[in-house]
């Protein structure tokens, strides 16, 4: 999953301890009601399947590669333990903040590569992707694994 959304409800309080997050464009926010904003965010180094790309599973199975690359990132967050800190890292040609998720120290988008459930943006990760294919972990797992999100999108406009 490309989008990390954080809620900011702006009449109640943050139960967290943040350096304040300056943003040149309003592109990466989402207003929901009058005192509600969503802060569109995407991981940085990363590249997951798009929501409605097809991968097939096996020979006869075929799968959304982009739900289930979020329902993993949804899961991975809520079960893995510690505290959670995201850090800007950037911008992305859309506006959208580009961070750096750790949980409990662990770097999120390394290990969604590393398990085989996205993969590495140019070449932040590509030495953990190579060997989730070798070891042949998640989408490498496959009987056809999702072609690279950039080309899905190029042929799918």
């Amino acid at each position: 999953m490309k989008l990390f959304t954080l809620c900011f409800c702006l009449a109640g309080s943050l139960l967290i301890h943040a350096e304040n997050i300056n943003i040149e464009s309003n592109k990466s926010l989402y207003f929901i009601d009058g005192d509600s904003i969503n802060l569109r965010m995407r991981i940085a180094g990363i590249d997951t399947p798009e929501i409605n790309q097809k991968c097939r599973k096996s020979r006869l199975e075929i799968i959304d590669c982009g739900i289930l690359s979020k329902i993993y990132l949804k899961e991975l967050m809520e079960k893995m333990p510690g505290e959670l800190v995201i850090s800007v890292v950037g911008t992305d040609h859309y506006g959208r903040l580009l961070v750096k998720v750790l949980k409990g120290g662990v770097n999120i988008g390394e290990m969604l590569v590393k398990k085989g459930m996205a993969f590495s943006y140019k070449d932040n990760y590509i030495l953990e992707e190579n060997k989730a294919k070798q070891e042949g972990v998640g989408f490498w797992s496959f009987y056809e694994p999702p072609i690279e999100p950039y080309k899905w999108r190029k042929s799918n406009k």
